[in-house]
């Protein structure tokens, strides 16, 4: 499968219970898109602005399914389908956390010209508690390199 270049913009946005105010977060990257048809792969790397600690991202879409799986001291596998209640570990250096995600959104979209974007939303607990509702975009296109 080819693999092509692409420029990235993650947005992210977080809501606790009766909090006003949205957490949000913004990265702009670059990685590489692979797949077609209905079966794509998005890796990229995500670097902490707070830490400079950087984490590979693998996201994979196929069938109207999203899974995520991140790597390194903060490591987790998410898989989002509309609908579905997702159960896994969230892993941290002090241990890990059980955590459940409802997906309310999960939508895709990769065109011909390998422009796209994935938009989801969730519901996440951990530890069996309500921590926050999620909304997590990605936006792609080629990176053309002079």
């Amino acid at each position: 499968m080819e693999k092509t270049q692409v420029l990235l913009s993650v947005s992210g946005w977080s809501q606790t219970q009766g909090d006003e105010e949205a957490d949000t977060v913004r990265l702009l990257t670059t990685g590489t898109l692979t797949g077609r048809d209905d079966a794509w792969r998005i890796d990229y790397t995500e670097t902490q602005p707070d830490s400079s600690a950087s984490h590979d991202v693998v996201v994979k879409m196929q069938k109207g399914v999203v899974t995520m799986e991140r790597l390194g001291d903060y490591a987790t596998s998410m898989v989002f389908e509309k609908g579905r209640r997702f159960e896994g570990s969230y892993h941290t250096p002090f241990g890990a956390l059980d955590m459940g995600i409802f997906s309310t959104t999960v939508k895709y979209n990769v065109d011909e010209q390998k422009t796209g974007e994935v938009n989801l939303k969730y519901q996440l607990d951990l530890q069996g508690q309500f921590a926050a509702t999620h909304e997590l975009r990605i936006r792609f296109c080629p990176s053309h390199k002079a």
